[in-house]
């Protein structure tokens, strides 16, 4: 009986394989194969061969971070709305900037999104000292590498829909790069700028080279959100979007609260839950206190530096154990959460 799963493999080469459980299947007997092809493995288990949708992509890739699942990517980019205009319109550039690459399945669907807008790209030369040639009277000729190189450079300047993807760890920032290119051959990987570093760095540089706000939209999926909204709304133009997504609901109320308390120009347009059990018969819910690992690693920081006071009384131990509790609310699905969450959608205010 054929399994219903299906299995991503990888880049298919002459003599690798694809493990299967006490069985293999070749990429040789892949190759040349049509879509939709039957073939069998040794011990007569039968595949057919398909291309992978971006869903299934994103879903079965090998991760070494959770990803945002494909229904989940798939409401996150309807909620933006996008309408990227056709190359060779006057339209303004659309930049999106996304904090928290991750596994990079947002950052595919959101580039598959903008996608119409940009047109093809020129060839991109692996190495800058490849494709050397010599002129017919034996002189040195033009670099190609060199040409090639200025072309494509001069693509990414022209480009009218970009995403600015950036992650703090450059492991997961090159995970995410290397499983782009893996799909489609990499068909939507130009449409995409990577950065590895902080929100800090990444915004404050781009003001400081012109205060003019350039987003169109911005996602942040990264502990401790709230903390960012009033240096990315710097960045917002009017009426661009912010949106989070958040494990919890109780961190989309702090951001809330935290923007009325600040005075950032952003109106909270919608909060909307996702996952693949919202529905008739409703939804189990988690409840409970928790204390945040940031909260954690200060507290065990600060004694470290000596700076934890030693307390005398029972109470006012007791009273310091309360602090830094948060209470968690958050849905159930089977043991732990697979999918789903809260997404929250806010606005950029003009301000005269």
């Amino acid at each position: 009986m054929a399994s219903l799963k299906p299995i991503i493999t990888l880049p298919l080469r002459p003599r690798d394989e694809v493990k299967l459980a006490h069985d293999k299947l070749f990429h040789n007997d892949i190759i040349g194969r049509r879509i939709r092809d039957t073939l069998s493995t040794r011990k007569r288990r039968a595949f057919r061969v398909t291309d992978p949708t971006l869903a299934e992509y994103t879903d079965l890739t090998p991760r070494i971070v959770t990803p945002i699942y494909s229904q989940d990517a798939a409401a996150i980019v309807s909620l933006l709305d996008l309408n990227p205009t056709v190359p060779g319109t006057d339209d303004e550039k659309l930049e999106i900037f996304e904090a928290g690459t991750g596994h990079g399945a947002l950052t595919l669907h959101l580039a598959r999104a903008i996608h119409a807008a940009n047109t093809a790209p020129p060839p991109k030369p692996e190495k800058q000292s490849d494709a050397q040639t010599t002129d017919s009277q034996g002189e040195a000729g033009t670099d190609v590498a060199d040409q090639q190189l200025e072309a494509y450079t001069a693509w990414l300047k022209s480009r009218r829909a970009i995403i600015q993807t950036l992650d703090n760890r450059r492991e997961h920032s090159e995970h995410a790069q290397n499983t782009i290119k893996n799909y489609r051959n990499g068909m939507y990987y130009h449409n995409i700028d990577f950065h590895v570093g902080t929100i800090e760095q990444y915004i404050s540089s781009r003001l400081s080279k012109s205060p003019t706000p350039f987003l169109s939209h911005a996602i942040l999926d990264l502990p401790d959100t709230h903390t960012y909204f009033k240096l990315v709304a710097k960045a917002l133009k009017p009426n661009a979007s912010l949106l989070v997504f958040c494990p919890s609901i109780t961190q989309i109320n702090t951001c809330a609260l935290d923007v009325r308390k600040n005075g950032t120009p952003l109106f909270l347009e919608k909060v909307v839950e996702l996952g693949a059990a919202i529905g008739v018969g409703g939804r189990e819910w988690d409840v409970r206190p928790v204390r945040p690992r940031a909260f954690l690693k200060a507290r065990a920081e600060a004694a470290e530096r000596g700076q934890a006071a030693v307390e005398d009384s029972a109470e006012a131990v007791e009273q310091s154990e309360e602090d830094g509790w948060e209470l968690v609310c958050r849905p159930k699905v089977g043991q732990r959460i697979s999918g789903g969450g809260f997404v929250g959608l806010w606005k950029k205010m003009f301000i005269e």
